[in-house]
């Protein structure tokens, strides 16, 4: 029987034995990582392995959760996720042998990545196509995980990816490079069936940055003009058809960054960013559905709309002066200098500032630092502390400003804070 030798071209007649388990294992993903040729060839070679599969035309299908779900969010170690793998393999081995192909089956073990690489040929006639038998194996895997490991939880699935043929030795890297580039967009369509560089393009929209945009511009102005049924609806538009037909993870990364820029001026503006992680809310390596994206994103999103809601609407120029306000609001803070933020005439902002804030500017610069200084005296600053950090160098005008808004001096504030 035939095992490998040190030409990729040939192959050595003589001795051998199948190797298994934890050496089986490590010698095809040797043939899988960003290492020569001639280097894997040599383990191969000395743990004579015999390859089940035809390099002349074969199939490498990538199957099964990857770490971040098994792990992150169904807390199974490695040894758990193993037991249910060979489950799964069992069944897929079946499943190959059933239908006229012959197969190597292995855990692809990389640091992010723990899934089932299946590299297929046809033995003879063959009782279906390959993408097919992908199914079937992605059905199968799918069955495993409802019984072993979902308990009804029905937020993800299987994902299984296929590549076209491929032919050599050094085709099994590019079929592992490949199938995992498609499973990764499993991100945007995590609906069953078989991944494949084919159907992604039948199923691939002509949204581009410009049309994103437009959905992220639109979303702006539902949420400013505080009609939260809007911006729920280009929302869904946004992430759910446009970034989802796209499978673009760079124009998710880029509307990600701008709903953060967004939501920070906003938040910020309405006093709300104590209550959100913008990092991590817009950290697109968080989620692994696109679904996720939008549940997150909403919960925000409907947080500003109520305080809209509360507060009332503001025009841009205010919500940028507001913006301003809260950010440097330590600073000699001027009428000139927020107006040319806001890009207004400091005569215009005043009008327009009171009549959406009920406040004048110099007022709301107050108000502001005063409610900055209180959150300060609660976690236990002293009074002169909380006085500099809001603007205020001089403490006993700093005090008498406090108790005019508060009715209490600082040093009673913070003492009946607990500070």
């Amino acid at each position: 029987m035939p095992y490998f030798g040190t030409d990729p071209n040939k192959v050595v007649m003589g001795d051998y034995h199948i190797a298994s388990g934890y050496l089986y294992t490590h010698a095809m993903n040797e043939c899988l990582h960003n290492h020569p040729v001639p280097r894997t060839l040599a383990i191969l070679s000395q743990c004579r392995v015999e390859l089940s599969f035809s390099l002349d035309r074969f199939w490498f299908c990538l199957t099964g959760l990857k770490k971040d779900v098994y792990y992150d969010v169904y807390g199974l170690e490695a040894g758990d996720y193993l037991e249910i793998f060979d489950r799964f393999r069992v069944l897929a081995q079946s499943a190959v042998a059933a239908n006229g192909y012959r197969a190597d089956i292995f855990m692809v073990m990389e640091e992010d990545v723990k899934q089932m690489a299946v590299l297929f040929s046809a033995a003879g006639e063959t009782a279906c196509s390959p993408e097919e038998l992908a199914g079937q194996i992605d059905a199968l895997g799918q069955q495993v995980y409802e019984r072993d490991l979902f308990g009804g939880d029905c937020r993800y699935r299987n994902v299984t990816a296929l590549s076209p043929p491929l032919s050599g030795f050094a085709a099994i890297r590019e079929g592992y490079l490949l199938t995992r580039r498609l499973n990764d967009l499993s991100f945007f369509r995590m609906d069953g069936g078989v991944i494949t560089a084919g159907r992604v393009e039948a199923q691939r929209s002509a949204a581009d940055y410009q049309t994103v945009m437009e959905g992220c511009v639109r979303l702006c102005r539902a949420l400013d003009e505080g009609d939260r049924t809007e911006c729920r609806a280009a929302l869904e538009d946004l992430f759910l058809k446009l970034l989802r037909g796209s499978y673009s993870v760079s124009l998710l990364r880029d509307t990600l960054s701008y709903c953060k820029h967004m939501l920070q001026v906003r938040c910020t503006a309405r006093g709300l960013m104590d209550q959100v992680d913008l990092e991590r809310l817009c950290d697109a390596d968080r989620y692994l559905r696109i679904e996720e994206c939008v549940q997150a994103l909403w919960k925000t999103l409907d947080t500003v709309g109520a305080a809209i809601e509360r507060q009332g609407r503001f025009s841009r120029a205010v919500l940028n002066a507001v913006y301003y306000i809260r950010i440097h609001c330590a600073e000699d803070l001027s009428l000139p200098d927020i107006a040319a933020y806001a890009g207004v005439s400091p005569n215009y902002l005043s009008g327009i500032f009171r009549e959406n804030t009920g406040f004048s500017v110099r007022d709301f610069i107050t108000m502001v630092r005063i409610e900055k200084s209180k959150a300060l005296l609660s976690g236990g600053a002293r009074v002169a502390e909380a006085a500099e950090a809001v603007g205020f160098y001089d403490a006993k005008y700093f005090t008498r400003v406090f108790k005019k808004h508060t009715g209490v001096s600082p040093v009673r504030y913070r003492a009946q804070a607990g500070g």
